[in-house]
């Protein structure tokens, strides 16, 4: 946290130096075993401090090189990069925050997040082609929030964060319009992460966890609200007229599960076509809520169950998986979701049957490979070009090279996806160059993860 000084305005230095007095001793990211004591056993627990923790697996949190050379242990491609509740003046997840009483004031987060965006510029810079950074923006000030999204672009950054929204000033404000077109004429995605976009910038009280009957039920409680709040973004994304408005808007929605998709889908066609609403509404949405998703919204989850991924096509129409790390269900290799599913299931999950060049692919996504280096450079010598396929077994003998350029397509637009804390990203099977995979276990992820400079 501390390093985030130098990227911080000089007249908020002493007012940072007294909130690292409070950090020091509050302060908790959601990878640390302390705040893992609150939602997971102790044997839990212990396992993630000596596996992890004490394997400096976390080193990479901070330190690029050092994530590379993970990434590379466990054949992962290509990241998108999310922060891990460790931005300026953030004491912890936004659960912690209310426990802790505290929270951050409007100036704070307008110097606090372009400070991420310049740390986490340089962090990418390491190695662009491998690395996809979500830029942290607060909308409030329009104006600003566009000159921000300018400069995260020519810096590098891949996508833009979707922040907190006032309830008076709702996300499909007009005032907004100008963002949304910004991002469309940019082609960077709007990417919506669990406890950090909602449609409500509430803090939540606290007061009645003083009788849960337990410590655990706390979690469940907050995470209850949280999700509703959450999930209500696609709602003013498409009932608020931004997709309509803007076709060409991607959005991701980031560790929100995918089970919901399917009921609000439903019920929102429904809404359109079948109840009393005026019919006149179609002279503002020309299409059903459900396409509006199928055209323009992408997934990204933690850990899909396996009615999750066998009810992928009914419920959400995607086809696509991965998994992400630093959080416990990746690094201890917890993957229910992605365990014992049949061979022909995963190809089909990973989209077996896909291919094209490079060329192609950043054709069809201009921010991938963005002034970066050459499509055969990114590949390897002499290497045959796999646009959206290949896949490496974790710790296995494929070369890395071979998912590489499947990871960059997905760095900027990337379906259904598994992540930690974070999310978007997958590699696509192709068995021919992996024998014997015969299930998604232990197989490459292309992830998201989450970084910061605490």
């Amino acid at each position: 946290m501390a390093g985030y000084k130098p990227y911080l305005p000089k007249h908020l230095h002493a007012a940072f130096d007294d909130f690292l007095e409070l950090y020091a001793e509050h302060g908790l990211r959601s990878s640390d075993p302390e705040w893992l004591a609150s939602r997971l056993d102790p044997d839990e627990v212990d396992k993630w401090r000596t596996d992890v923790v004490g394997e400096a697996r976390l080193t990479g949190d901070s330190d690029p090189h050092a994530r590379l050379v993970e990434m590379d242990r466990d054949g992962r491609a290509g990241e998108i990069l999310f922060p891990d509740f460790g931005r300026p003046f953030e004491l912890g997840t936004p659960i912690r925050e209310s426990l802790a009483g505290y929270t951050r004031k409007p100036e704070h987060i307008a110097a606090g997040l372009p400070a991420h965006n310049r740390w986490l510029a340089e962090y990418v810079s390491v190695a662009p082609e491998r690395f996809g950074g979500m830029a942290n923006v607060d909308f409030d000030n329009v104006e600003a929030a566009m000159a921000e999204i300018r400069w995260a672009r020519e810096a590098g950054l891949r996508g833009v964060l979707l922040p907190t929204f006032d309830d008076d000033r709702p996300l499909f404000s007009p005032d907004f319009d100008p963002i949304w077109s910004l991002l469309e004429d940019l082609a960077m995605p709007v990417n919506c992460h669990v406890g950090v976009s909602s449609v409500s910038n509430r803090q939540f009280s606290t007061n009645p966890m003083s009788a849960v009957p337990h410590p655990a039920c706390v979690l469940p409680l907050f995470n209850a609200q949280t999700q509703f709040f959450t999930h209500q973004i696609l709602n003013h994304m498409i009932w608020g007229g931004v997709l309509e408005r803007h076709p060409r808007l991607v959005a991701v929605f980031t560790e929100f599960g995918s089970s919901w998709v399917e009921g609000a889908s439903l019920n929102m066609d429904y809404t359109y076509d079948g109840s009393y609403l005026r019919r006149d509404v179609r002279s503002v949405l020309r299409a059903k809520p459900s396409e509006y998703f199928a055209r323009q919204c992408y997934l990204g989850s933690s850990i899909f169950s396996r009615a999750e991924i066998g009810a992928r096509h009914d419920r959400t129409g995607q086809d696509d998986a991965g998994n992400g790390l630093p959080a416990p269900r990746g690094h201890m290799g917890g993957r229910p979701g992605n365990s014992r599913v049949p061979a022909g299931d995963a190809r089909g999950l990973r989209g077996a049957g896909g291919r094209g060049t490079h060329a192609a692919v950043r054709e069809r996504h201009p921010c991938v490979g963005h002034g970066r280096a050459s499509a055969a450079d990114r590949r390897g010598p002499d290497r045959p070009a796999h646009g959206r396929g290949a896949v490496v077994a974790a710790g296995g003998p494929v070369p890395a090279w071979r998912c590489r350029q499947a990871a960059l397509e997905f760095l900027r637009r990337s379906r259904e996806l598994t992540s930690s804390d974070a999310g978007a990203g997958a590699c696509r099977l192709l068995p021919e160059t992996c024998p014997g995979v015969t299930s998604l276990d232990n197989v490459c992820r292309t992830v998201s993860h989450d970084v910061s400079h605490s």
